[in-house]
């Protein structure tokens, strides 16, 4: 029969074998940018199909509240056409551009640049503004004041007040993360790797040069970092499904894991999930699979 003092050395060394083996693990965090521009049905129904196939998954919605002060609408369907895209174990955050209908409705001068494109927009539509610059274009004071307007416009059409937020263009610097502070936000996504977004984008365009003099030393490799004591940046180290295909999202998740760098932020954009969704879909299962040989856990955030 063992003896307790055998049983007991078994259970130490068990144990220790046990921690060693211990996985490590990593966080992703996947995105969706609702850009406040449409809410075509192909889009809602690759969502709701992508959600069906991972169910698992957590989502971390970044609203535009512009869907809801357009002429005519219905906000209560507008709302409803949204959230039939959730699952309970979703966040809900703020994404802002600054289209001219929302800049006004929150009592701000419109301002029609700096501008990402090197073309003007035709201000009769809706959208005019959505590729305006937020951190050149408005002072600190009056980003504080759409941040609130906008969170605010969330809160009235059902949505809890957000607290993570994702500038559009990625258009973050200093006096937007003034005004993030200042409306009591603790979790932003605005910083980007220009380069990223070079299979899309023109290295001498105004997107990409507005970027790299926003984020100069943004890596795929970036890391969550502390903006102040209350606001966190998470990067944007794996863009979005527009700006990355299958085989560049499993390169960027390979290079984070053999870095061994413990958060991935990704995801997609609602406007064009019907046409580049299914990059992200295609990418996870074999995500997936790679971390299980590299022993790591991943962890679905939200």
């Amino acid at each position: 029969m063992r003896s307790l003092l055998d049983t007991w050395l078994l259970f130490v060394v068990l144990l220790i074998s046990g921690t060693a083996m211990a996985t490590d693990s990593m966080q992703l965090w996947v995105t969706v940018d609702w850009e406040g521009l449409s809410l075509e049905e192909d889009n809602l129904q690759t969502m709701r199909s992508f959600r069906e196939k991972f169910p698992y998954i957590p989502l971390l919605h970044l609203i535009n509240p512009a869907y809801f002060i357009q002429p005519g609408v219905n906000r209560a369907q507008i709302g409803s056409y949204i959230r039939s895209t959730f699952l309970p174990h979703d966040t809900v955050g703020l994404h802002v551009h600054a289209m001219r209908s929302l800049v006004e409705h929150c009592g701000v001068t419109f301002q029609a640049r700096p501008s990402i494109t090197d073309t003007p927009e035709d201000c009769a539509q809706a959208s005019c503004g959505y590729t305006v610059s937020l951190e050149y274009a408005y002072s600190q004071q009056e980003l504080t004041k759409l941040v609130a307007c906008s969170s605010e416009l969330m809160v009235t059409n059902g949505f809890q007040r957000p607290r993570h937020f994702r500038a559009g263009a990625w258009q973050s610097g200093p006096k937007l993360q003034a005004a993030l502070e200042a409306n009591r936000f603790k979790w932003d996504s605005s910083n980007i790797d220009a380069n990223l977004l070079a299979g899309r984008w023109h290295q001498d365009s105004s997107m990409i040069r507005l970027l790299k003099a926003l984020h100069p030393h943004s890596t795929p490799l970036e890391q969550p970092y502390a903006l102040s004591t209350e606001l966190m940046e998470y990067p944007d180290n794996a863009a979005l499904a527009d700006y990355t295909n299958t085989k560049e999202l499993l390169q960027l998740f390979e290079q984070l894991l053999n870095a061994h760098k413990p958060v991935m932020v990704l995801g997609f954009h609602q406007e064009s999930a019907a046409d580049y969704l299914f990059h992200l879909e295609r990418a996870i299962p074999h995500m997936e699979k790679l971390a299980r040989q590299k022993n790591v856990r991943i962890e679905w955030m939200h």
